[in-house]
């Protein structure tokens, strides 16, 4: 009888690890289904599309790197990566500058900071065609209310959204209104998870407010700061809606994105192999970036 028990209780035992085992993966198969039906599938085909002849109606032909040939001698692809790259800088620093500042302010015990909070939370939430729709009206010509306020300081109305020189400008405004709600969260986590007695034995020993954010927040919030700057970054690099709204890419390609041109090629132009090698192009620069970013700022994050 003691030898039937054993092996019963060896038998549930090796039953219940197979059962203990295989539940995490019944609750991870839908998302695992999800993310290589919708994500590595489409991942890998536009990577094999971007080495082939493909107008949508045909079937691809394989072309070999002639797609990334013609793209040296586009003018229009290297106006896109100007315009991407000048969308980059001018928008991630002003994100995570005034995400930190705004979370700096509203983590001190002023009144009414949670409605400040939601406040500058809103745009983020906000739908972004909206919202490009509100800003479009705002930088319009003849009746925004920017140009009214500047006329009623005696200033002439600016062309925003039709001038070469102000139209990538004017989204970058749009764009960094936009998201440094994303950044004040962000930084506010981080903000709260530092203790304050660094603060205490700071100022005990005769540190002013800008030394102990230099000397105390600044290096604490390290891995915060990569972790905003990385995925601003990324969300920097593929814009398009704003830029399909506002502008359309024009006036002229003055703010044609490199997302913006795999649109045009791909669904007008139907030209999916020439779409997919700027997608591949695209995909290169953010690895390079993130991977840039990762080794000096992620070495940092280590000391």
């Amino acid at each position: 009888m003691a030898k039937v028990n054993r092996s019963l209780t060896g038998t549930m035992g090796r039953s219940w690890l197979k059962d203990a085992q295989f539940t995490p993966l019944a609750f991870l198969a839908p998302t695992i289904v999800l993310l290589v039906a919708f994500a590595f599938i489409p991942m890998i085909w536009g990577l094999a599309l971007a080495f082939t002849d493909y107008p949508i109606l045909l079937s691809p032909k394989f072309i070999g790197l002639d797609n990334f040939r013609r793209l040296k001698d586009d003018p229009v692809f290297w106006a896109s990566l100007r315009n991407t790259f000048s969308y980059i800088i001018g928008t991630v620093p002003p994100r995570i500058i005034l995400g930190f500042v705004v979370a700096l302010l509203l983590n001190q015990a002023i009144r009414g900071r949670n409605i400040l909070r939601a406040m500058f939370y809103f745009p983020v939430v906000a739908p972004l065609v909206s919202v490009s729709l509100l800003w479009q009206w705002m930088f319009n010509t003849h009746f925004g209310v920017i140009n009214g306020i500047l006329r009623m300081l005696g200033r002439a109305p600016v062309p925003w959204l039709t001038s070469s020189k102000y139209a990538l400008p004017a989204v970058m405004i749009m764009s960094v209104w936009k998201t440094v709600g994303w950044n004040m969260v962000i930084f506010l986590a981080g903000l709260q998870g530092i203790s304050p007695s660094y603060y205490e034995a700071a100022e005990i020993d005769g540190a002013n407010r800008w030394q102990c954010v230099r000397h105390i927040t600044l290096p604490l919030l390290r891995p915060i700061i990569l972790l905003a700057l990385v995925i601003s970054t990324i969300n920097s690099s593929k814009v398009f809606e704003q830029v399909y709204i506002m502008t359309g890419g024009g006036p002229g390609y003055s703010t044609m994105t490199l997302v913006q041109q795999v649109y045009h090629s791909a669904f007008q132009s139907y030209e999916m192999g020439y779409a997919s090698a700027i997608s591949l192009v695209l995909f290169a620069i953010v690895m390079i970036l993130s991977v840039i970013q990762f080794k000096y700022l992620g070495a940092r994050t280590d000391e």
